[in-house]
């Protein structure tokens, strides 16, 4: 089967956790002798083609770094603008394409889904890039996301969008946030978790010195809940000395970050490196005040068999409690203290509710996604 996935951002320009499942959806379909390639964006001055993926020019990479004026003017441009849409629609006739999967479309314009007509189209959900340009919905500022501009924007979106064959979130979460604003009235809506690379995994909880470690993996950011973690780390070290705390991660908050004995920053690692440091640590915490959708950090942290903490927010909450994870309220510290203590002091429990996760994260395996994804573009 012929089969193009479109998205902003892909290798070797990946970022994301999205981006980063997009890879994984083509590594599996090319294992499984599909032809396929991808459509995403790149900042030089022309367009171009590699490894049978087509490279188009856009923003998108710099938008983070630039002002806020024009990051408005860039949002505007998605929405209007149309050469994307005709670039895209010469490529898909001219690669006779049988499926297009089609994720995150900020950069390349939300009307290159209209180049679409006639031909199979699954649209994937990350986070709510369709609803607020921002893609993010953050504890205590959900107002945001309804206020006249949010409202207008995703009036737009939805209409560009229109009902794509199939509309796919990895949560239900995410998938009832956007029912709820009249997206996808005519697709055939499914909850479909993430695909997770499972490996064999030589976890061990049991250390003969008693230490027990806990890990951070994510951006160093206020609204991922770095800093609130850190302080419920402080209240927990008060009475046990025997605690550790690695983070993994960068952002504009590293300057902020206290210098703390117990506390190890080492800043950003590859993926092997962080798949290293989930086997020696003893959990994971998940803090963010943030509502993400699908987080890539706990597929890993099951594949190693480390159990989870996470706030129980947007669908960060509903994955972990797939894995059997422990949760906490959001925002509340004097909550996230209690779930730690309870780790320190029944390791032999953690270590259970990590092996338990292990097994269950079989189910998300590539191969049984992509069975589920083949099966769509039949049916």
């Amino acid at each position: 089967m012929k089969i193009c996935q479109i998205n902003n951002l892909f290798k070797p320009y990946s970022r994301g956790g999205a981006d980063r499942i997009v890879e994984i959806i083509y590594n599996g379909l090319k294992k499984e002798g599909h032809d396929v390639f991808v459509v995403s964006t790149q900042t030089s001055k022309k367009n171009y083609q590699e490894n049978g993926n087509y490279y188009l020019k856009s923003y998108y990479a710099r938008l983070a770094g630039m002002l806020g004026v024009f990051r408005a003017f860039f949002v505007l441009a998605d929405l209007v603008c149309l050469k994307n849409y005709f670039r895209i629609k010469k490529i898909i006739k001219n690669e006779k394409v049988d499926l297009v999967i089609t994720h995150n479309l900020r950069g390349l314009g939300f009307w290159t889904v209209r180049a679409l007509k006639n031909i199979k189209h699954i649209h994937i959900l990350h986070d709510i890039q369709l609803i607020h340009p921002s893609g993010l919905m953050i504890q205590n500022e959900e107002e945001k996301i309804n206020n006249v501009f949010a409202k207008l924007y995703f009036n737009i979106t939805k209409k560009i969008l229109a009902s794509p064959n199939f509309a796919i979130s990895p949560s239900a979460w995410l998938l009832e946030e956007h029912i709820a604003r009249g997206f996808f009235k005519k697709s055939k809506k499914i909850v479909l978790p993430n695909p997770a690379e499972i490996s064999e995994s030589t976890k061990s909880h049991d250390r003969a010195d008693g230490q027990i470690k806990f890990l951070y993996v994510g951006e160093i950011e206020k609204h991922k809940g770095i800093f609130l973690l850190i302080e419920a780390f402080l209240q927990c070290r008060k009475y046990y000395e025997n605690i550790s705390l690695d983070v993994i991660g960068k952002g504009s908050g590293e300057a902020d970050l206290p210098r703390i004995q117990g506390i190890n920053y080492l800043g950003w690692k590859t993926k092997k490196e962080v798949a290293s440091a989930m086997v020696s640590a003893d959990c994971l915490i998940v803090p963010s005040l943030c509502y993400e959708n699908s987080p890539t950090v706990i597929y890993e942290a099951a594949n190693s068999c480390l159990p989870v903490i996470a706030s129980r927010i947007g669908g960060i909450g509903e994955l972990a409690h797939q894995f059997g994870g422990i949760l906490f309220n959001p925002g509340e510290i004097q909550d996230l203290e209690k779930k730690m203590v309870y780790a320190i002091k029944n390791p032999q429990i953690i270590k259970i509710i990590g092996e338990v996760s292990g097994e269950k994260i079989k189910k998300y395996s590539v191969e049984n996604y992509l069975k589920k994804i083949i099966e769509l573009a039949h049916s």
